[in-house]
Formats: structure tokens, sequence, C-alpha cells
């Protein structure tokens, strides 16, 4: 039997993008022009390195049938959670906390595996998730670390995974 070939990896460093867009008319196939747009705003660089904890559950449907000694399971709903570490100074150049005071609703849309500082273009894979912002509230301070804040984002309809942005 052969050994099995490695497929190539992606380095994750500077390959990721997190924007909040405040409207997009079709989350399963956001447009180039509303991801953007003069109102987005990008928010990968004010999240600490492990600020960013989305995390997805799928609960689980048991079903038993009479006399069956296997017990069958099913997907059932789907759980999404989303919260950000973010750097703050409580000044004008706050970008996380000026763009998501509490009650906000909008987008966040997640591009992983393309350099951070490549433009949107029709045919990338992105992540949207509609939600809307949480208290942000401030964390303690700790010798030789940024101060910063944590925000849950609720998730609040239906998060649409590895969509394609088109071109209008």
């Amino acid at each position: 039997m052969a050994i099995e070939e490695v497929p190539q990896g992606t380095p994750s460093d500077g390959r990721g993008l997190v924007l909040f867009v405040p409207t997009i008319a079709n989350p399963a196939a956001p447009t180039v022009a509303e991801l953007s747009g003069g109102t987005v705003v990008k928010l990968t660089y004010s999240i600490t390195g492990d600020g960013y904890a989305r995390t997805t559950t799928i609960n689980e449907v048991t079903a038993n049938r009479l006399t069956l000694r296997q017990t069958l399971q099913y997907d059932g709903t789907e759980v999404d959670t989303l919260s950000i570490t973010y750097v703050y100074t409580n000044t004008e150049d706050d970008v996380a906390r000026l763009a998501l005071p509490q009650g906000t609703s909008g987008f966040i849309v997640e591009r992983w595996a393309i350099e951070n500082d490549v433009a949107i273009a029709a045919a990338q894979i992105v992540d949207v998730i509609p939600v809307t912002a949480s208290v942000s509230v401030k964390n303690a301070p700790v010798a030789n670390q940024e101060l910063t804040r944590t925000q849950r984002l609720n998730v609040t309809g239906t998060v649409q995974r590895d969509v394609a942005v088109v071109a209008a």
C-alpha cells in the first residue's frame, strides 16, 4: 500500500480578514460592492491574537425504534456563538469599540486563507454571520499587556458558510 500524500497546508499568519458590514441584501451571495463599501469596518487587527471566539454546536437528535438495538442519531439545531476581544484606548482611534456599540446590527464577514491586504473580489469564499452587538466589557488591566474589551456578538439569523462573493 502506498503512503498517503501530505497535502500542502496554508499558513494562517497574515491570511485572514474580519469585517463588520452594516448591510448585505442577500447574505448567501454578498457582493464585492457590499463588502468594500465605505461603511465597512475592518476589525481583523483590532482583535487580539486569541480574541476571536466563534463556535458552532450541532445539537443531536436521538431516535429510538421499537426493538432496534441501535440508537439512531441525526443533526438537530445549530447554535453559533461569537465573541471578540479587542484592544482599546478609549479614544477616537478605537476601531472595534466605535463600530460595535451595544444594539448595533449588521454582519460579521470572515475571509480566511487569502492575504489580509488582498482586495475583496468575486469568487472569494466567505462566511457571513448576522449579528447584534451586546455590551462591551472592559477586561481587568494586566501588567505588560494592552488594555482590552470583550464583547459578545449575538447571532441573529442563519449563518452563511463558505459562500462565494459575487461581482454584482
